[in-house]
């Protein structure tokens, strides 16, 4: 199994390519975002296997042939919904910390603006992770090509951070994951939040809080306590049975 998952890791991932047969790169652009805007619409509605390339098109204002020019199918649709978000993402990413010299504050403020974008888009957000099932084999190797990608963003962030001291490396990558992706707490919860919060703007203040003071634990000999166990090692669950029967 260990094998087979590092044959994997290490196999190189071709990235998917949506062939357009419209030269103008401008205008694939225009048209592809407004694809996604419909398509957004419809899916969110129907849901993916439900929905229809024609309905698609009508939500998206052009008609069945000019569709064609620009995607085939409803899964290369998909895809570029996914590429879109993406690329909001890592390029509002880049844009908040470009500049920054302070690691402390380009930390808070790579997190703040995740935390704001994944909200933003949160219908956009949800589809993707509802319809993540209907990805072909090529689809699946890219976007976790774009997903490795996007992590690292957080990674670098951190070694930047924490530069000049010494580093738990698997706690650094591990929290490069967790900070990319916590966020989707807003979307995937979003229903539970407003109603036990006052407002998602505490909600997300409150993660930013949390996620900054648990990020110290990425310090090799930063000094926590380490949870006690439930049940100690040299103790069964039989001794806890029959200390609580001789209660009796």
């Amino acid at each position: 199994m260990q094998k087979t998952m590092n044959n994997f890791k290490n196999r190189p991932m071709k990235a998917k390519s949506v062939v357009s047969s419209i030269k103008n790169e401008d205008l694939v652009d225009r048209r592809r975002k407004q694809i996604i805007l419909g398509a957004v619409k419809v899916f969110t509605a129907k849901g993916f296997h439900k929905a229809t390339v024609r309905e698609i098109a009508e939500a998206s204002g052009i008609t069945m042939g000019t569709m064609y020019g620009y995607v085939r199918t409803k899964e290369d649709i998909l895809f570029i919904c996914y590429e879109y978000m993406t690329s909001i993402l890592s390029e509002g990413l880049k844009d908040a910390i470009s500049g920054l010299e302070d690691p402390r504050k380009e930390l808070r403020v790579i997190l703040r603006r995740n935390l704001d974008m994944i909200h933003a888009h949160q219908d956009i957000v949800m589809f993707l992770y509802q319809e993540s099932g209907a990805y072909d084999q090529e689809a699946i190797r890219s976007v976790l090509s774009q997903e490795m990608k996007y992590v690292e963003l957080f990674e670098d962030v951190l070694r930047r951070r924490f530069a000049g001291q010494k580093i738990n490396e698997f706690r650094l990558r591990l929290a490069a994951d967790i900070l990319s992706y916590t966020p989707v707490i807003l979307v995937l919860r979003r229903w539970s939040l407003t109603r036990r919060f006052d407002s998602m703007e505490e909600v997300k203040e409150g993660i930013l809080d949390f996620l900054e003071k648990e990020i110290e634990l990425i310090v090799e000999d930063y000094n926590y306590e380490k949870p006690v166990k439930a049940v100690e090692e040299d103790k069964s669950i039989e001794y806890w049975l029959k200390t609580y029967e001789d209660t009796l």
